[in-house]
């Protein structure tokens, strides 16, 4: 794989709309030779980071790019929300709340720079490596 110009999508931020970020995912992975256990762990990684997006920026669309790098791939999930960092209590909220950690541990590289009021925009970008043919 050559470092290569991003291909970059757009969808609604509804949660109908997870199935076709997935689905763009799949589809650019198998392009670039992408398969088995890489896929799997890179498709939930932005899976989870497009449904963050979708269910917790209140934006009207969210971003995807996609990024051939010499050793491996580069996702990037961008909306037009403000990030809302929580410290969670799991005997008042219940389950969840593990999808960062969930995607950190899935992918080799994590960044989240968090939108603020004063500067919306939440991105998010997963770097899988090792993914030669």
């Amino acid at each position: 794989m050559n470092a290569s110009v991003a291909v970059v999508r757009s969808f609604v931020a509804h949660p109908s709309a997870l199935y076709h970020m997935r689905e763009f995912v799949r589809e650019r992975a198998a392009e670039s030779g992408v398969e088995g256990t890489n896929l799997h762990d890179l498709v939930l990684a932005v899976s989870e980071a497009c449904a963050n997006a979708v269910l917790h920026s209140s934006t009207p669309e969210v971003r995807l790019s996609w990024r051939e790098l010499d050793e491996g791939v580069e996702v990037v999930v961008q909306d037009r929300g403000v990030f809302r960092r929580r410290v969670r209590l799991p005997e008042v909220d219940g389950g969840g709340g593990h999808g960062i950690p969930l995607m950190a541990a899935l992918v080799d590289e994590l960044t989240i720079r968090e939108g603020t009021q004063s500067d919306p925009g939440t991105v998010v970008r997963l770097v899988k490596v090792g993914l030669r043919r």
